[in-house]
């Protein structure tokens, strides 16, 4: 019976842990080019279209590294990464740069308004955060609580069954 608990709370965490590895850190966009060693900050694309490399974190259906047209908006590089998720604060995203110059962007004031100069322009080496919403913060805590609950509750009947 301790067996079978112990396998039980294997699968129980690694199932935690793989589900949060992806919701962290999402998929990494193919079409991305990563800079480790290239001087260049600009890349010249197909059709002679100027690239920019930027970094795009947090609550969005595909996180990471991409190369994007120079003229791209914070909705466009948003948009490529298959839009944001349903646990994003638009209220509160941010563009951190490399001279660690902080713009906190709201979003959902740009999509009331449709004010463009809400928008900063994306410069290489910017790094985007979608953060996520305090609804987002409970629902994991509800989920560790829940699987704790459940890890406990083997225990205690395994210990029955001695």
């Amino acid at each position: 019976m301790r067996i079978i608990a112990g396998i039980l709370l294997l699968i129980l965490l690694s199932g935690q842990l793989f589900s949060q590895n992806l919701d962290t850190f999402g998929g990494f966009n193919q079409t991305a080019t990563q800079f480790s060693d290239k001087p260049a900050q600009y890349i010249l694309g197909s059709g002679d279209i100027l690239l920019v490399n930027v970094n795009l974190w947090g609550h969005v259906q595909r996180p990471g590294i991409y190369s994007v047209p120079s003229s791209y908006t914070l909705i466009d590089l948003i948009s490529s990464a298959g839009g944001p998720l349903s646990t994003a604060r638009l209220t509160d995203v941010r563009v951190v740069r490399k001279d660690q110059e902080v713009i906190k962007i709201d979003i959902e004031k740009f999509l009331r308004t449709g004010d463009v100069t809400i928008l900063p322009i994306i410069q290489p080496g910017d790094t985007i955060i979608v953060s996520g919403s305090i609804s987002d913060i409970f629902t994991r805590l509800v989920g560790l609580f829940r699987d704790i609950a459940i890890i406990v509750n083997v225990f205690v009947l395994a210990s029955r069954y001695k």
